[in-house]
């Protein structure tokens, strides 16, 4: 773009004419009109698609995101299921030995094996056992005890 005189006349200016600019090789130094606004315009268009590639990638993101959370979903409800089958499982499990160790199946079965019951069945009574002592604190009782035999007689003491 070069700058072209304007069609119509002017009138005669009393004001002393402007210096040119020049490079320092002689030549003129090119005029630009409103050089900022060319600038500002391309700044405004990198801005603009900054913008909008900053944008998408969120949005991609965003989408990303969301789609690793439905796939964690699924993945608890999957594990959530095994766990409930495992507890069945190990219910049935529990079921299943204790209805084969109870006495009318072991009777049974040494039956079977050609076992005969005992002549003279002797019954056992297990008396209760006694209360627990107080636990003592390990570090009040060390403390407490300055000598070796009687730290040795505190320690046989406790369980």
């Amino acid at each position: 773009m070069s700058a072209q005189p304007s069609p119509r006349s002017r009138p005669a200016s009393s004001a002393t004419p402007r210096p040119e600019i020049h490079r320092g090789d002689g030549a003129r130094a090119p005029l630009r009109l409103a050089p900022e606004v060319a600038r500002r315009r391309l700044r405004a268009r990198l801005v603009m698609w900054g913008a909008a590639l900053l944008t998408v990638a969120s949005m991609f993101t965003l989408v990303a995101f969301h789609v690793f959370a439905a796939q964690s979903a699924f993945t608890l409800e999957r594990l959530s299921n095994e766990r409930t089958n495992e507890q069945l499982r190990y219910q049935r499990l529990r079921d299943q030995v204790a209805s084969s160790s109870s006495a009318q199946v072991v009777i049974a079965e040494s039956g079977e094996l050609g076992m005969v019951p005992a002549p003279n069945v002797v019954p056992l009574t297990v008396p209760p056992a006694a209360a627990a002592p107080p636990p003592v604190s390990p570090s009040a009782s060390v403390a407490a005890v300055t000598d070796y035999t009687r730290l040795k007689q505190a320690l046989d003491t406790t369980p």
